[in-house]
C-alpha cells in the first residue's frame, strides 16, 4: 500500500517555502523514509479548515500494515505543530482512503 500524508497549516501559519517545508516535514517522519510530493489541494469536507490553501505532502511508498500503525500512533502522540496532518492510503488501484 502506499500512504499519503497532508499537512494542511492552522489558521495561524502561512509557510511558502517548499524547501523548508520538505525539510520540515522529511525531518518529523524521518522514520517512515518519506518521499517529498509538494503540495495537493484537499477536498473541504476533509479538512480541518475548509479552505482552498494547499497542503504539503510527502508520500510513504510500499508501506506495511505494521508501518500504516506505527505511522498513524505516532502522529497522535507526536502532533506536529502548527499543522493538521492527515493520512490517506492507497491498496491497489487509483482510490485513496482517508484514515486519519
Amino acid at each position: 500500500m502506499d500512504l499519503r500524508v497532508c499537512f494542511e497549516n492552522k489558521e495561524s501559519v502561512n509557510v511558502n517555502d517548499a524547501a523548508m517545508m520538505k525539510h520540515y516535514t522529511k525531518s518529523y517522519l524521518a522514520d517512515f523514509d518519506p518521499e517529498w510530493a509538494g503540495f495537493i489541494m484537499l477536498p473541504h469536507d476533509e479538512t480541518k479548515r475548509a479552505t482552498m490553501e494547499p497542503a504539503w505532502q510527502v508520500l510513504i511508498r510500499d508501506a506495511t500494515a505494521r508501518t500504516e500503525q506505527e505511522l498513524l500512533r505516532y502522529i497522535d502522540e507526536n502532533p506536529m505543530a502548527a499543522y493538521h496532518v492527515h493520512v490517506y492510503r492507497r491498496d491497489d488501484g487509483r482510490n485513496e482512503n482517508k484514515i486519519h
